[in-house]
């Protein structure tokens, strides 16, 4: 049985095409055909360079040596073509044996060579530590190594043969680097965030073809999601200890937790602070930033049985919340990694037999909140990572600034919590509603920071005038910079009017309340006076100028004796 060569070529899985020696094709099989999306009859008698931009089968026929070239097809499809010289007829000819690139790629992964390179590049991968994902010039995955399990939480064979589009749609990943190589055309490092939450820094590296065009794109994704976790611990410990550091700096400065007394409304509260010192009913201090809300919950220890005990202070809004819990309740040994080794006793425990304030109580986050409560409530606590509580014998005392009725109200604040606090209430009165308080507070401050530095200073009458009728929305704490500032950037003497603030001259009014040449004391006593004279005058009688001005009756009495201030008239009720 004869079958005739051509039928033989057409079954051929590969193009097969002859050419004369001028080029013009005398034949091709089926395969060509289908490549090229002809038939065999419309391109028999064209001129090769009508399919392939690119040939080298003149060469081959003229040198008589074989070649290869790479083409395309004309919808871009890879093609490679092995020239070689022939004769038909005792005439020159050429012979293309025509393959698509991927008909190598499968022919070459039967190679021994290749199979072992593929070995050697899947170690590789697998060492390298870092997630390796390879994909083509549309962004397409053709392998990844094994980490991607561990960082997407997907198996290689889940992602191969997927779109980066289709990640990045899905929320695999946040932002794909790949599509930024693609578009970019150059090498691309990110930020990326997985759908678990992991942190990488993908670099991804554009892979070019012979004649430019991109080919592949790698990428290498590292995991710094510890790294971050350790950076935003250490950053948290830094917090804290700058924390601890202004806290011991601030309670072991000798002098400035001072409390003054002369309003009426201070000594009430001073009163206050001696009645409830020896018992352990919690006390909520409310107020104004910077009125002195730790200065009375110190006041309250000192004067209390518990004063040779510790005094202990945590501001709940100025540690992260990470470390709030481990703070206040402790951990047992072995908690955390990174931790104390043999675990840590936290400031509740610390403050056994003391007293603890809680300063900025309303910052505190809500998760804490009924831990916080658990210990009020039994006077018991149990640090992280233990099982056994521990008992407590603690004063507790909290500050706030913020209204915790409005947070309740809002479901900011626990309101079993808020309840378990509040027992004694204190409200500390804003600087500008206690006004006769400023020129005795002026007075320590000055004289405090004058022998802190070691500086001779003096304030005149027409400073301190308005200083006294500044609003102080700082309250004590913007006063006592102010006076600290005065003292350490005069260079005189003398602390004149021209030497304070702008914002302080431009407030206060025009109208002198005390004269020029008197010595502060001269000057705090006309003040004095003057108030006095002001609130005679407004009343019909001494309880209502005590009632005016906030003070008892007795001292009403004798201040107006003290003064000379005519009241004859006046009755006592």
């Amino acid at each position: 049985m004869f079958i005739s060569l051509e039928k033989i070529m057409d079954h051929l899985p590969f193009g097969i095409m002859v050419t004369d020696e001028r080029g013009r094709i005398m034949f091709c099989n089926q395969a060509t055909g289908k490549v090229l999306d002809r038939t065999a009859q419309q391109m028999q008698g064209e001129f090769i360079n009508s399919f392939f931009s690119t040939t080298a089968i003149f060469k081959a026929i003229k040198t008589n040596i074989a070649s290869v070239s790479h083409s395309k097809t004309e919808t871009g499809n890879p093609l490679i073509l092995f020239e070689l010289p022939i004769q038909i007829d005792e005439r020159k000819a050429g012979l293309i044996v025509l393959y698509e690139n991927k008909a190598i790629d499968q022919l070459a992964e039967h190679s021994q060579a290749t199979i072992e390179l593929k070995q050697e590049l899947e170690i590789i991968m697998n060492l390298i530590g870092e997630m390796v994902t390879i994909t083509d010039r549309k962004g397409t995955i053709l392998r990844v190594n094994a980490t991607c399990e561990k960082i997407l939480g997907l198996k290689a064979q889940d992602l191969l043969g997927r779109q980066v589009n289709e990640l990045e749609e899905q929320g695999v990943v946040d932002f794909s680097s790949t599509k930024s190589v693609i578009r970019e055309g150059r090498k691309i490092t990110l930020a990326q965030t997985t759908k678990s939450g992991r942190r990488l820094v993908v670099s991804g590296y554009p892979v070019y073809n012979e004649d430019g065009t991109l080919n592949k794109v790698i990428n290498i994704s590292k995991d710094v999601t510890e790294e971050d976790k350790l950076s935003k611990q250490l950053e948290e410990m830094r917090q804290l200890m700058h924390y601890y550091q202004t806290e011991w700096g601030r309670v072991n400065l000798p002098g400035e937790e001072h409390i003054v007394i002369h309003s009426k409304e201070m000594e009430e509260l001073n009163e206050l602070a001696g009645r409830i010192a020896d018992v352990d009913s919690t006390v909520l201090i409310l107020g104004e930033s910077g009125v002195g809300k730790e200065v009375l919950a110190r006041r309250i220890h000192n004067l209390g049985v518990r004063r040779t005990k510790p005094f202990l202070k945590i501001n709940c809004g100025a540690i992260p919340e990470t470390l709030m819990e481990s703070e206040l309740f402790g951990y047992a040994k072995g908690t955390f990694t990174g931790g104390n080794r043999e675990g840590k006793k936290g400031i509740i425990a610390s403050a056994n037999e003391g007293t603890l304030f809680l300063d900025e109580i309303g910052e505190m986050p809500s998760q804490l909140q009924v831990k916080l409560l658990q210990v009020l409530q039994e006077k018991k606590l149990t640090p992280l990572g233990n099982t056994m509580p521990i008992n407590v014998d603690i004063r507790f005392i909290a500050a706030t600034n913020r209204n915790l009725e409005k947070m309740v109200d809002e479901g900011a604040f626990r309101e079993d919590l808020y309840y378990r606090l509040n027992v004694i209430p204190i409200t500390i009165p804003s600087l500008r509603q206690r006004k006769e308080d400023i020129p005795l507070l002026i007075e320590h401050y000055l004289r405090l920071f004058t022998h802190k530095y070691k500086k001779s200073k003096t304030m005149e009458n027409e400073a301190l005038e308005i200083l006294v009728n500044y609003s102080w929305p700082g309250n004590v704490r913007e006063l006592q910079n102010t006076i600290e500032r005065l003292v350490v950037t005069i260079p005189g003497d003398y602390i004149l009017k021209k030497d304070l603030p702008s914002k302080m001259v431009n407030h206060v009014s025009q109208h002198p309340l005390v004269q020029d040449g008197l010595t502060l004391k001269q000057a705090m006593s006309q003040f004095e006076k003057n108030i006095l004279e002001q609130a005679v005058k407004q009343s019909r009688t001494l309880k209502e100028v005590s009632e005016r001005l906030g003070v008892d009756i007795s001292t009403i009495s004798r201040k107006v004796k003290k003064y000379n201030i005519q009241f004859a008239e006046m009755q006592y009720i």
